[in-house]
């Protein structure tokens, strides 16, 4: 049986207007805390740090607030560096994903919780364990420790632009593919594999692929059902000790786009969204329905509207059985060769 002695899960989880309000009382209820140390954008520090970081030292608590632009290594050494004279109890991680992960990395580091304050709704990673990392052109991912709250504001998440909510339902969808790719490793290869995470997942896609031809209709309340689903996407790879629920074969193909073409302005769950479309084709299920909730999204189906080059896309298919080849079995095991990989692109219309 798996292990979940040693699992982590927010104590608190809210999603509602104004909760950015609500923020001293929460950590009055989450802990002893003094000083805290706050990550954000610059954008995101002038859109909600600053008001955060204003109520809490209205409150009497010490507050640092350090600006970051992007999830590196040497960003997150340097803020680590800063914030020791503070000797924070707590990280505020306020932003998209870039942002939360520093605040991940850093608490890591230093030993201490963190809160989710998530912006936009366009990540899987809010209420996560798991963070991404650049070191130069490469990336590798950073298991760290589950937030002790997710504080998520609807006002602000409906107000951010639509094009983030499509990248987050593409993310939410992209776990139909990396649930087969999960299953497959367990039929052909042995792998472990758990249900409650692995349906916590898939369910999650399944909810947001079910409303997308409505979702204008209550445009806050499909906010916050997508919020439910990203948060408990993050659950389930916490749950499951590893981002198998969450990452298969799409995001490997996300992962080779970015290789190959790294000045690409595509968001992640535009670019995971285009993978799933893909790898629903080769899993051979019912890839139309998943592609028309995509459509309903507004996701970039195509290499035009995606504004990557056919040959990145080609090549990227071809070569994304080689991402984590050694600790992810996919459909892409066998690999697919370029003149193969042109004829799916074209078939499926994407070039």
């Amino acid at each position: 049986m798996h292990k979940v002695n040693s699992m982590k899960l927010p104590k608190k989880i809210i999603i509602e207007d104004n909760a950015t309000d609500r923020i001293p009382s929460i950590l009055g209820q989450l802990g002893n805390f003094k000083s805290i140390l706050l990550i954000s954008g610059k954008k995101t520090f002038d859109l909600v740090g600053k008001k955060v970081k204003k109520d809490l030292e209205g409150k009497g608590y010490r507050v640092k607030s350090i600006k970051v632009d992007k999830c590196s290594e040497s960003i997150i050494n340097s803020t680590v560096k800063k914030s020791k004279p503070l000797e924070p109890d707590l990280i505020l991680g306020i932003g998209g994903g870039k942002n939360i992960d520093v605040a991940k990395a850093v608490s890591f580091n230093l030993k201490k919780p963190w809160i989710s304050i998530p912006t936009i709704p366009s990540h899987d990673g809010m209420a996560s364990n798991r963070a991404v990392i650049s070191k130069g052109k490469k990336r590798y991912p950073l298991v760290t420790i589950s937030p002790l709250a997710v504080i998520a504001d609807l006002k602000i998440l409906s107000e951010a632009p639509t094009r983030f909510f499509s990248a987050g339902c593409g993310d939410a969808i992209s776990k139909t593919t990396s649930i087969l790719d999960w299953q497959l490793a367990r039929d052909e290869r042995g792998e472990p594999y758990y249900s409650y995470p692995a349906d916590l997942a898939s369910s999650s896609a399944e909810l947001i692929i079910n409303i997308s031809k409505d979702y204008k209709d209550n445009y806050e309340s499909s906010v916050k059902l997508l919020m439910k689903a990203l948060i408990n996407c993050g659950i389930a790879m916490t749950m499951a000790k590893s981002s198998r629920p969450c990452s298969g074969s799409e995001h490997m193909f996300w992962n080779a786009i970015d290789r190959l073409f790294p000045e690409n302005k595509a968001l992640h769950g535009e670019k995971v969204a285009l993978g799933t479309y893909i790898m629903s084709y080769l899993h051979g299920i019912d890839y139309k329905r998943i592609k028309n909730a995509l459509i309903d999204y507004n996701l970039p189906l195509t290499s035009r509207k995606i504004n990557i080059p056919s040959k990145i896309l080609v090549k990227a298919l071809s070569i994304s059985h080689e991402i984590r080849s050694d600790m992810r079995y996919t459909i892409l095991r066998n690999g697919i060769d370029e003149k193969e990989a042109k004829i799916i692109l074209k078939k499926l219309d994407v070039i």
